[in-house]
């Protein structure tokens, strides 16, 4: 099975220049580790559209557009640059501290999200659209609440996908 992810020349590049490696490296070399670091990354920040950034082990942060099921990595940043320019488009980071106080504050915030996600996933709402609720409603959808709410969404979708499949098999079985 090939790779779940498309590496362009740019991202390659990119990631050559912000490894640290003693010694000098092919660019498939590069590629081999840098499809490694994917597979160990994780999602990083509250994202708009289809477009993800994944930190990965070496602490660079790699910028992913999601098309069919496969990863196209745009490019690698350094961490300082990923927060740079999610500043720059309005995020406000907060410690994870300041942000579990702030939730716990506020009684049923879980639940609220949790009924918000099934509210939004029902009505099919675009993940633009649901972050911009979650704003005026007073969560952060990059902090802790995000967090809480994404978990209930991919639940839901967790779970269609589960019943789809249960129903195909059961179809074909004859």
């Amino acid at each position: 099975m090939g790779s779940r992810f498309v590496i362009t020349d740019h991202a390659l590049e990119r990631f050559a220049e912000r490894r640290a490696v003693s010694a000098a490296l092919q660019m498939s070399q590069y590629r081999d580790l840098l499809l490694a670091e994917l597979e160990r990354g994780v999602p990083f920040g509250g994202q708009i559209g289809n477009d993800e950034l994944y930190l990965l082990p070496s602490d660079n942060v790699a910028a992913i557009a999601w098309q069919a099921r496969r990863g196209v990595v745009k490019t690698v940043l350094t961490r300082e640059q990923a927060i740079a320019n999610m500043q720059s488009m309005g995020a406000v980071l907060r410690s994870a501290r300041e942000l579990h106080h702030q939730l716990r504050d506020i009684p049923d915030a879980e639940a609220e999200l949790r009924a918000l996600a099934e509210e939004h996933f029902n009505n099919g709402i675009r993940r633009k659209e649901r972050n911009a609720i979650l704003r005026e409603l007073g969560y952060d959808p990059a902090g802790e609440a995000g967090e809480i709410y994404r978990a209930a969404y991919r639940a839901l979708i967790d779970d269609l996908w589960a019943r789809k499949r249960e129903e195909y098999s059961r179809l074909h079985r004859r």
